[in-house]
């Protein structure tokens, strides 16, 4: 019955999603084209100088340094070498001779000057500046106390750009690999936001935009001016908005994509048996955390006692057997395996699923079985799956607790700046690595500098990262990444790891993709049949 409800779905959807596939030029199954994949929101703005992250982004712009995550080591993109002076505070990059913008201007070491500069202006208001504070001056520039000119990257000549750091960093080449991508000036100060449309865009990446219709669907083609366009082998790339995941399987099915990681879990038995879909179905790890924030600017999680009684109250192996399905891994720290830093469950930090000791924190904390206990609100930025592993949390604190717990699940992308400004008790969020480096989780999104006033703080916790940013001995920093994880996960329980993700995806047999962890799909790297 499963399998008959999937194809009828499947070809009510195939109706709909055949005219996406002829407005996009025939891209899809066949592989003739191109391919084309689902986008599960509008990307809105993808300017790369304020918001690098975005996989619209990541395709058309390229970064000084790529990363190899076979050998986990940086790799030329943009820059062919670069040098690290002696203090290791001074990083010297040297272009690629002959890389041109797609309009035919040259790719100079300016235009990395002038990305650098728009990504911690304070007129950018790019959400995630903070990346760049370990630049020379970014802080006070960022703060308007300086002027843009301040910050410490500078073009020397056309092909030579320097960064200055405040101070050693180890984990610096990584971080470029999704940050600080060239962008045109010329374009983007003569358009406004609009440069990014596909009449104004001007790009230096394997793939430009082409066609863009707002939530709908946005197709990039390969760009024949990128360095290494010859290498690059799907010629056309088509994202359809499909926001819901078993939208996106249906379409998947029809022949209307070529490619999904948003499976719903109960489809997931399914799939696997399938003869047809069971040798396309891939699972294996990703570098993304999912888990549980506590607003602790107000009773009841401004006491510790409470936030571990929680804690000690979810059965994350329940979430993840039950519920993901997909061979999520249960996660007592945040940093996932693979990276710099990871901590793994075998060290014992964190708090286990422990009902008693639960229990028995809540009483100390002077609410026995839940008795004085305020209803606590748990948000979460709404999908299906999130709201199945909300309901299941709230039983378990609930049946365990006693506590009185309801569920809102919110739409839009003012979500998480809401929710970190105190909309709700607890909140879910996730993280995506942007660099495979535990200076990514722990200094850029728990340190007090980048926190928000519902969010945890911790001086201690705050002296250990930035004591293990600047460490260069690799043992050292993992010590002190125990630590931290230890006062964020276990002694001040500032969050809850619920699991780090399992890359459950679906690739049709004419598409060959590299099988790494990584959070950004770079689609140079793939082939078609």
């Amino acid at each position: 019955m499963t399998r008959v409800l999937g194809v009828a779905l499947a070809l009510l959807v195939a109706v709909a999603a055949g005219s996406f596939a002829n407005a996009a030029g025939e891209s899809g199954a066949t592989g003739q084209a191109g391919i084309s994949l689902a986008l599960p929101g509008d990307p809105g703005n993808f300017d790369p100088a304020t918001n690098w992250l975005h996989i619209l982004a990541a395709q058309q712009f390229l970064t000084l340094v790529d990363w190899d995550y076979g050998s986990s080591e940086p790799i030329p993109n943009a820059a062919e070498s670069w040098t690290v002076s002696e203090d290791g505070r001074t990083y010297t990059f040297t272009l690629r001779s002959g890389l041109t913008w797609s309009d035919g201007s040259p790719v100079t070491a300016a235009d990395f000057e002038y990305s650098f500069r728009t990504i911690v202006d304070p007129e950018s208001a790019a959400p995630i500046s903070y990346r760049a504070f370990v630049i020379e001056n970014a802080a006070a520039v960022n703060a308007g106390e300086q002027p843009v000119s301040a910050l410490g990257v500078h073009a020397v000549d056309d092909v030579t750009l320097t960064i200055t750091l405040t101070e050693p960093a180890t984990w610096f080449l990584s971080s470029l690999s999704s940050m600080g991508h060239s962008v045109p000036s010329a374009a983007r100060e003569a358009h406004g936001t609009d440069w990014v449309k596909p009449e104004n865009i001007v790009v230096n990446g394997p793939y430009k935009l082409v066609e863009a219709v707002a939530e709908d669907r946005y197709v990039l083609e390969r760009n024949d001016s990128y360095f290494d366009a010859g290498n690059v082998d799907i010629p056309r790339i088509t994202f359809f908005v499909v926001k819901d995941a078993s939208t996106q399987l249906a379409m998947y099915e029809a022949g209307e994509l070529d490619f999904i990681e948003s499976i719903p879990p109960g489809e997931l038995d399914r799939i696997r048996d399938d003869d047809m879909l069971g040798p396309e179905y891939y699972n294996g790890p990703r570098f993304v955390v999912y888990y549980y924030f506590f607003n602790m600017a107000k009773p009841p999680f401004n006491q510790v006692l409470v936030r571990k009684a929680f804690a000690a109250a979810l059965d994350k192996d329940t979430v993840t057997s039950r519920i993901t399905r997909g061979g999520e891994v249960p996660a007592t720290t945040m940093t996932p395996p693979g990276s710099t830093g990871h901590v793994p469950n075998e060290t014992g930090i964190g708090i286990p699923y422990d009902p008693e000791q639960a229990k028995a924190w809540l009483a100390q904390a002077g609410y026995p079985n839940g008795d004085g206990l305020p209803e606590i609100e748990l948000g979460y930025n709404a999908s299906q799956l999130h709201q199945n592993i909300a309901q299941a949390i709230q039983k378990m604190w609930q049946d365990t607790l006693g506590a009185t717990v309801s569920l809102r699940g919110v739409e839009g992308r003012a979500y998480s700046v809401n929710a970190a400004q105190g909309a709700h008790d607890v909140w879910r969020m996730g993280w995506g690595m942007d660099y495979p480096d535990a200076h990514n989780i722990h200094m850029e999104l728990f340190h007090s500098s980048v926190g928000q006033p519902a969010t945890f703080k911790n001086p201690e916790y705050d002296r250990i990262i930035e004591e293990a940013a600047v460490a260069s001995d690799l043992a050292t920093r993992q010590q002190l990444y125990r630590i931290a994880e230890r006062i964020l996960v276990q002694d001040q329980v500032g969050v809850i790891p619920i699991y780090w993700y399992a890359d459950n995806s679906l690739t049709k047999p004419h598409v060959d993709r590299p099988q790494t962890p990584q959070f950004m799909k770079l689609f140079k790297d793939w082939e078609v049949n």
